[in-house]
Order: structure tokens, then sequence, then C-alpha cells
């Protein structure tokens, strides 16, 4: 199913196999752009690698928008 939100893989570490999908309800971002995510920790910069249309099965957080410099 196609929807207007992005969705997002992200990785906590560049080294790391795992991505985590995250959706955007902002402005488009792409991948190898650093993004703001809320963790159990407070707010961690992650790396973008995939972008999406296509919603997931499962439920999605929302990341909190681009890192800015």
């Amino acid at each position: 199913m196609t929807d207007d939100l992005q969705y997002v893989g992200v990785k906590f570490k560049t080294w790391d196999q795992r991505v985590y999908t995250y959706h955007n309800d902002g402005d488009p971002v792409a991948p190898g752009d650093q993004v703001d995510v809320m963790t159990r920790d407070g707010k961690k910069a992650v790396e973008v690698v995939e972008v999406s249309y296509l919603k997931p099965s499962f439920a999605t957080k929302a990341i909190m928008g681009k890192v800015t410099e």
C-alpha cells in the first residue's frame, strides 16, 4: 500500500546490520542524510539508509527532522 508519508530506514551505527523504520511527515529526506529520532535515552542522530513510500505492516514512530549543523 502506498502512502503520502516517507518511510525511512535508519541505522544507529554504520557497522550495524539492522535497519529501523520510522516515518517522516516533514521535509523529504534521502539516503545519506542525518535525522534525529527519539529513543528511550533521548534524542539521537542516525543515518538514513533507505526511503520508501510503501507503508510497512507494523507501526512506526516519527523522525524529528533533519539534523541541523
